[in-house]
């Protein structure tokens, strides 16, 4: 699968600033590789009906058997109820129809075979309805209008079964074709098993049931087109040694099953179709790949319902996820619905890197933490979307929403750093952290609103640069920040557009002191906040600079406010109101533009240094920049006033119904919204009430 992969070409453009460099990227890429291109099917595995000019017909009539005249170089052997062909020469089409009860179908070819099923329905005891061993490649192919049926099961209770049994068996790579259907049953393992690779190109496969794994190979598989619907008790599909691939078709997959995962595979690619996966037992996942998963285009939707398990030898617990990846992920388009009710579960959970350059991405998560009731440090939270390692965000709309009651309960956390650049737009509700991040957080562009309940809005245990783009941070009050990290100079703002609405700032309040730090700065403390009212910063011509609605009430709050209008031995204002009348709604009740009443109350100052800080007794006071070099990262991560297990009780949380997305539903392609599964409801969206809940939450959207 590397052939199909190519090199990209890292581009970072620094920009010295004294000692240090600070990246700033229209797209910061961290992945060695990506896909770029769609890859094509090789002509070997396109069906050419020329090539297969003899023809042996097996008809099944309720319990017999009979075929046509052979020709030369096939032999075969039958019991009358069970045939099986060997072929030497190239070119040989068997055609199957009928039914049987108990009868099966295979054949061994050192050749490129076609086995065509048109009508036949068989059933087999303690055997394989159809197998088929071949050297090249194999060619099954479903014909006519009546749906083809095959199925196994033992022959008694206690019988022992094959590693491989299943209702279809190949050796080899095989191509599963045509415009027909076949529904296949498993009852003594899996419904498919294939030792090779299978590619399915136009075929209808249902699979009603499999007592194992429903379609199983060893070299990977790859839908090019078809219509497939699969419900297995363990995994739908799996890909032991390979890659699943998806360019085209209707895919629904279910897994019922504990530990069942929807896919398994070593790399999972999407290029296209519209994709649609289910799992319903402990500790499944949606997607769940040894390697990496790269989603290029198509529509994808994910539920996961079940809860964790807990492993006594390990004191740990083994946690529900949507998308699990053992090393990268990449999203470069298409649409993503990611949703999780497992308790503890995620909606994304990557080991390694996750970039994202495109695409839209739905997170929702309604499951709660858990803790063990004896073993402290045992316990499994719900996350939106869960990284070991770097997040780079260049593109693409997102939505992260996280419900669930738990000190956890976060909407996008990285152990390393998180950087945000290009066009990026991003939306982010959480009880716990909005986002938080084990490294620097890094702002080169883009919009983002975040939201948290009951913590901060943005935590970074290491730095916070903001370079540019369009920051609104919401804190839950308190000693909780909008925009948090474990020390004030560690927090540079060298350009963008920031809001950050929290608790009273103490001593050494989370302000823009690290002397790298350019842009003029406002801090306003002890405000009294009200929820829907405006926070309001003016010019000294009244013209609005920026007015932001408040989505909450807070008594004594610490507002930061930063923008590129400001400037040093200047005179503003700020104040709050009832009303605004300004220009242009950026998006998620921030304002810009227009002339602001002067008959309002308003609190006067001027600037006079880089971090200009008005107390509640409206007490304007000049902060210069610390001289002291704090690099980026170095701070050792500091205990949180409000983490750990003695932490109030979270207040009782109703499980909200599913939220509609902060974006305007014309930027979605139609071709996607035509197929969408289960598309979230548009209507209502954000914005059109002023209140907010489960379902209309605060904001507007961009």
């Amino acid at each position: 699968m590397k052939k199909l992969l190519s090199s990209l070409l890292l581009l970072l453009i620094i920009v010295a600033c004294g000692e240090k460099r600070t990246p700033v990227v229209e797209n910061y890429n961290i992945l060695d590789s990506i896909p770029k291109e769609r890859p094509v099917l090789e002509d070997r595995y396109n069906l050419d009906k020329t090539k297969f000019g003899y023809i042996v017909d097996v008809i099944f009539d309720n319990g017999n058997v009979q075929y046509s005249k052979l020709p030369e170089g096939i032999s075969v052997q039958s019991n009358g109820k069970d045939v099986h062909f060997v072929s030497h020469i190239a070119g040989v089409e068997f055609r199957l129809s009928g039914h049987s009860n108990d009868g099966s179908f295979s054949v061994t070819s050192q050749k490129s075979t076609l086995v065509t099923l048109n009508g036949v329905a068989l059933a087999s005891r303690n055997s394989t309805p159809i197998k088929i061993e071949c050297r090249e490649i194999a060619f099954l192919q479903c014909t006519g209008q009546a749906v083809n049926y095959l199925t196994d099961y033992p022959n008694e209770q206690n019988t022992t079964t094959a590693k491989t049994a299943a209702a279809i068996e190949t050796t080899g790579d095989v191509v599963l074709c045509g415009g027909g259907k076949i529904a296949l049953c498993g009852k003594r393992r899996f419904a498919m098993h294939c030792s090779g690779r299978l590619l399915i190109n136009g075929a209808t496969l249902v699979v009603e049931n499999s007592v194992h794994d429903a379609i199983s190979t060893v070299g990977g598989l790859a839908v090019v087109k078809g219509d497939l619907r699969i419900n297995a008790t363990k995994d739908a599909i799996k890909a032991k040694k390979g890659n699943v691939l998806f360019f085209d078709g209707n895919i629904s997959l279910t897994s019922t099953g504990e530990k069942g995962d929807g896919i398994q595979a070593k790399d999972i690619y999407m290029y296209g179709g519209n994709l649609s996966v289910k799992t319903i037992g402990n500790a499944s996942r949606g997607f769940n790949a040894k390697g990496s998963v790269y989603i290029v285009d198509g529509s994808l939707s994910v539920l996961t319902e079940g809860g964790p398990t807990f492993s006594e030898k390990k004191a740990d617990y083994s946690s529900n996820a949507c998308i699990k990846c053992e090393n990268a992920m990449y999203i470069g388009g298409g649409y993503l619905n990611i949703e999780n009710h497992a308790t503890a579960g995620k909606g994304i959970n990557c080991n390694g890197k996750m970039q994202m350059n495109d695409g839209i991405l739905l997170v929702r998560n309604y499951g709660e933490d858990i803790v063990h009731p004896t073993i402290a440090d045992a316990h499994a939270s719900a996350k939106g979307v869960k990284c070991d390692s770097t997040i780079a965000i260049n593109g693409g709309k997102i939505e992260v929403l996280v419900f669930g009651k738990g000190e956890r309960c976060e909407g996008m956390e990285s152990k390393n750093e998180i950087v945000i650049s290009g066009d990026a737009n991003i939306y982010v509700y959480a009880t716990d952290d909005a986002i938080n991040s084990g490294g620097d957080l890094i702002f080169n562009g883009g919009k983002l609103y975040v939201y948290s309940a009951q913590n901060d809005g943005i935590d970074s245990n290491a730095g916070i640069i903001i370079n540019g783009g369009t920051v609104i941070a919401n804190g839950s009050g308190g000693p909780e920040q909008g925009i948090d990290c474990d020390f004030d100079g560690n927090l540079r703002i060298t350009g963008g557009t920031i809001v950050s609405i929290g608790g009273m700032m103490g001593d050494r309040p989370n302000i823009p002191r690290n002397k790298l730090s350019t842009q003029q700065t406002i801090a306003w403390s002890g405000v009294e906040l009200q929820r829907d009212r405006y926070i309001n910063l003016c010019n000294e011509n009244n013209e609005i600079v920026l007015s932001y609605k408040l989505p909450r009430s807070i008594n004594h709050a610490g507002v930061i406010i930063s923008s590129p209008q400001l400037r040093k031995n200047s005179a503003y204002t700020l104040s709050t109101s009832d009303t605004v009348t300004a220009n242009e709604h950026i998006g998620n009740g921030l304002f810009t533009g227009g002339n602001y009443p002067a008959t309002e109350e308003k609190q006067q100052f001027s600037i006079t240094s880089l971090i200009t800080k008005i107390n509640e007794k409206g007490e304007v006071e000049a902060i210069t920049v610390d001289t002291t070099d704090f690099s980026r990262g170095t701070m050792p991560p500091q205990p949180h006033p409000m983490m750990g297990h003695d932490a109030p009780p979270m207040p009782p949380h109703h499980k909200p119904g599913m939220p509609p997305p902060p974006f305007d539903i014309n930027s979605i392609p139609d071709s996607i919204k035509e197929r969408l599964p289960f598309p979230p409801p548009f209507d209502g969206m954000r914005g059109n009430d002023e209140g907010y809940n489960a379902n209309n939450l605060p904001g507007r959207g961009w």
